[in-house]
């Protein structure tokens, strides 16, 4: 009888840690205090994919140019120019 009663403790006692370890995570406490401050793009841009290998094909915010042609702002190169 008592085998039995140290498996039910023994479940009991898992159960309760995983209890208090959920409500914890939960709590107030352990959430970010604060977001990331949100910035509104300029007017006209577009977040692109760039084509250089430089920007590694990510998207990077592109600022239009003369000629319907967008400028990316972290490398320079020229996309979408009508020729």
């Amino acid at each position: 009888m008592s085998s039995q009663l140290a498996l039910y403790a023994g479940a009991a006692a898992v159960l309760s840690t995983a209890a208090i370890t959920w409500a914890v995570r939960l709590a107030p406490t352990a959430r970010p205090s604060g977001t990331a401050p949100f910035t509104a793009p300029e007017p006209g841009v577009r977040y692109l994919r760039c084509d250089s290998p430089h920007c590694a094909h990510m998207t990077y915010p592109h600022r239009p140019s003369a000629g319907g042609a967008f400028v990316c702002s972290n490398c320079g190169n020229v996309k979408g120019a009508t020729a």
